[in-house]
């Protein structure tokens, strides 16, 4: 395996560190228990609950895992995630595929992707941005893998990671936040929180500039929003939360081979960029009512303006897209028959407009979607978990020559158990029907019309899973999945156009294990077996591209050995894949790559001080491939870069 023998060094360094120390309690867990404190995730369910009750595999990045990585962006703290694959195509965190249960180059709309709650993915190929999610903003991230398409519906195929914003705190204080780093990078980030009697406020801005790590790479962005808390009484609570982003960035292009030989920081494309502006707002109510149950709802509205200019092709987009989404939903637990139960309930209406400004074309697309998730305990420790969805979507294009629409209907179910036992651990197993709507532009063009015969995408879904904690400071994890998709949506670079593929298969396995044998001393380890392959001709067999066999990352923290000092390192490597847009399997694959990334931050009272290095062994690789008629095309990634800055808390 490529990356041996730094992966080698790596697991000797956290082996010293671990059988240096006592195990001893934390001083911040009194019980010593912290690794296997039961968490309580809002995603898997739509409201709290357990980790341990879900039939799925969950993972929750909490605060104090972003503070101690290194990570710039929110795709570089998924990185080190089981059975999620990241490759970014700019290197600044702009442009991301993030990938959960392999499906390669459609992952962007297999995969959904959750502000506290509210969809962010496009319904067209732009994808998710993931630079309007400033990283300190973030209290924790939820990562549900396999499917979600009951509770959420479009897009929630291969899982769905929701992140969570902070909550305003009641003690008034201000974070104030700089850092520099590698290619001109400087980013100064300001936050206030506090709050009186029954109203909580926040409100934070943030500046980020670099010149990236490739020539017309630079990417200059800016945010600026709150998020306000008002309970007038004990069983109503409403929260109004927005922000405003802005970037302008550079499009540096593919490499050939020997274009990225000659020079891999070099550009194809010097004037290329584009610019987006995106800002929503939303309002939260949550009501008591007691005996009688729980009532949720959001109400909101998103406006993105982007234009993207390709003058080395002589062509440019401007587009305005408005979403309005009503997201209603009823809670109601109560004993049924003498056993606990769960009922949830609710509607996801979303009305997105898109008018392309370049061309004058009009596209709409309207969903309603209706589901029900119930948890039923047949005894105290055995849980059954059923579901089902039924969602509509409603397509209109317009151009000044012609009008199209279609309607589209599919429906969802799910299936669970889960066996809790011993010291918060559990068995699961559960099945699933999922499924995803064609994208706008994959369903209609300007210059081809509507594409009748792309039908929605289907899939069967089956896994099984434990979590086992080894006495109160090992937590492990082990999951095997299988997925079969019937007609899933690819674009066949044999017919230039998008296609239902009849069948494929996704399987796999994820294993993880988490560790804080002392005070001084956490570490953790994952591995994701994945193989997707095409089950019918014209590809049958084959293996489906930018999905990697193997996956690893290994990492460990070290804290206050010296009061106030912390040092974290992550190790992760990454299998060879087949480049983008080859079905086939004809042209040679992507490198296999390991980085290992490291950070050493000290504080002191109120302020913290902290410098990374990321790539530490200067490897030059490159996450993302498309294959086109004379070989791969390359978009490197950056070799060795540091970063570091001042936090103040007052």
């Amino acid at each position: 395996m490529k990356g041996i023998k730094a992966f080698m060094i790596f697991a000797t360094i956290g082996s010293m560190l671990f059988l240096n120390r006592e195990a001893i309690p934390s001083d911040s867990d009194p019980k010593g228990d912290e690794t296997t404190l039961q968490e309580v995730v809002v995603t898997a369910t739509r409201t709290a609950e357990e980790t341990r009750r879900i039939p799925a595999n969950v993972t929750v990045i909490t605060e104090k895992d972003i503070e101690a990585s290194n990570a710039k962006n929110v795709p570089d703290l998924l990185r080190g995630q089981e059975g999620v694959v990241v490759r970014d195509y700019l290197g600044n965190g702009k442009t991301v595929n993030v990938d959960l249960r392999g499906f390669g180059e459609t992952a962007p709309s297999n995969t959904l992707v959750l502000v506290d709650g509210r969809r962010i993915n496009s319904i067209d190929l732009s994808g998710v941005d993931w630079t309007q999610i400033p990283i300190e903003q973030i209290e924790r991230i939820e990562i549900v893998r396999g499917t979600g398409s009951v509770l959420y519906g479009d897009n929630a195929v291969g899982g769905v990671i929701n992140i969570i914003t902070k909550t305003p705190e009641k003690r008034p204080h201000t974070d104030a936040r700089v850092t520099l780093g590698s290619y001109d990078w400087n980013k100064g980030s300001l936050s206030l929180s506090g709050g009186k009697g029954k109203v909580l406020a926040s409100l934070f801005a943030n500046y980020d500039s670099t010149d990236g790590y490739r020539e017309n790479g630079a990417l200059r962005g800016k945010d600026i929003g709150g998020k306000f808390v008002f309970d007038p009484i004990d069983a109503l609570r409403l929260t109004l939360n927005g922000s405003y982003h802005a970037d302008r960035y550079g499009l540096p292009g593919g490499l050939t081979k020997a274009q990225l030989e000659q020079d891999r920081r070099g550009t194809s494309s010097p004037q290329d960029n584009a610019h987006t502006i995106d800002k929503y707002a939303e309002l939260g109510i949550d009501m008591d009512l007691g005996a009688l149950g729980r009532v949720m709802a959001n109400v909101s509205y998103r406006r993105r303006d982007s234009q993207t200019n390709w003058i080395s092709w002589g062509w440019k987009m401007a587009t305005e897209m408005k979403t309005k989404g009503l997201t209603p939903r009823y809670i109601l637990e109560k004993e049924l028959a003498g056993h606990k139960n769960r009922f949830i309930a609710g509607i996801d209406l979303y009305w997105t407009d898109m008018d392309i400004r370049t061309s004058s074309e009009g596209i709409d697309k309207d969903s309603q979607g209706y589901y029900f998730n119930d948890e039923f305990s047949i005894i105290d420790n055995l849980v059954l978990s059923l579901g089902a969805r039924h969602e509509r979507a409603k397509y209109e294009f317009g151009t000044n020559s012609t009008d199209a629409g279609a309607i589209e209907r599919k429906a969802a179910y799910s299936a669970g158990l889960t066996y809790l036992y011993g010291n918060g651990s559990s068995v699961f197993v559960r099945a699933n029907k999922s499924f995803r709507f064609p994208l706008t532009d994959e369903v209609f063009s300007s210059f081809s019309g509507l594409n009748e015969n792309l039908r929605p995408q289907s899939g069967q879904h089956y896994e099984i899973g434990v979590r086992h904690n080894l006495g109160d400071k090992v937590r492990t994890a082990a999951t095997l999945f299988r997925a079969k998709i019937d007609n899933e949506i690819f674009y066949n670079p044999l017919t230039f156009s998008n296609e239902n593929h009849p069948k494929t298969l996704h399987q796999g396995m994820e294993l993880s294990v988490k560790a804080r044998p002392c005070k001084f001393f956490t570490c953790y380890g994952n591995y994701t077996y994945e193989k997707a392959t095409f089950e019918e001709e014209p590809f049958d067999g084959n293996k489906i591209p930018a999905v990697p066999k193997h996956k690893v990352s290994l990492g460990f923290t070290v804290h206050d050995i010296i009061s106030g000092l912390r040092l974290s390192a992550q190790y992760n490597y990454m299998g060879s894949s087949y480049a983008i847009s080859d079905q086939a399997n004809e042209k040679e694959k992507l490198d296999s790559y390991y980085t290992i990334d490291s950070k050493v931050s000290y504080e002191w009272k109120n302020i913290e001080a902290f410098v990374g290095v990321n790539n530490l062994t200067n490897k030059k690789y490159s996450q993302y491939a498309v294959a086109g008629r004379s070989g791969l095309v390359y978009y490197p990634s950056p070799e060795r870069n540091w970063s570091g800055g001042l936090k103040i808390r007052f």
